[in-house]
């Protein structure tokens, strides 16, 4: 069950508005996923996200997607999915959270992250998962923020441009998960 309500915040005096995507939105998305796919090594995927998939992501059902818009733009995005196959994992889901460089900083992350663990809980999912690369201290610092644990590292799990990176585990067991 997706959460279409719309959440305003205020971010440094600024309208914020989490909610959460439709198609018209997987232009945007698509943008800054593959800026941080063809840039960072935050993400160990090399292969571009075409805006045909990002629809069929936000189409589907088993997954929940939320933006930020900072001021009417688009500042980033957050998105749940299936942990793993099997019936045993459907209540744990993995997420995914991204926001433009100048979105970050401002409390915008945490806005969507709880919006998203909202929504998450009412779809009747206990436990979220974020597998963060070792390079990503920040986003491992942020996690720390909203009360996720580090559960474990995978060393050496992911190569890109040519290095090793290491997968760090994160957990979150959500409240009034059933």
């Amino acid at each position: 069950m997706r959460n279409a309500r719309r959440i305003r915040y205020a971010a440094r005096a600024a309208p914020v508005v989490i909610r959460t995507a439709n198609a018209s939105d997987a232009s945007a998305i698509t943008a800054l996923w593959n800026n941080i796919i063809e840039d960072t090594s935050i993400t160990f995927t090399t292969i571009p996200k075409t805006e045909d998939e990002i629809r069929q992501i936000i189409a589907d059902t088993a997954r929940l997607v939320h933006v930020a818009q900072h001021n009417g733009a688009f500042a980033g995005f957050a998105l749940v999915g299936p942990f793993r196959g099997g019936p045993g994992y459907a209540h744990t889901v993995e997420h995914t959270v991204y926001l433009h460089t100048s979105a970050q900083g401002n409390g915008l992350g945490s806005h969507l992250m709880h919006a998203l663990m909202s929504a998450a809980i009412v779809a009747g999912h206990h436990v979220m998962v974020g597998a963060i690369s070792g390079t990503n201290s920040s986003a491992i610092a942020f996690h720390k923020t909203i009360d996720f644990q580090n559960v474990g590292v995978i060393e050496q799990a992911g190569r890109k441009n040519g290095d090793w990176h290491d997968l760090v585990l994160m957990q979150k067991i959500l409240q009034n998960a059933h």
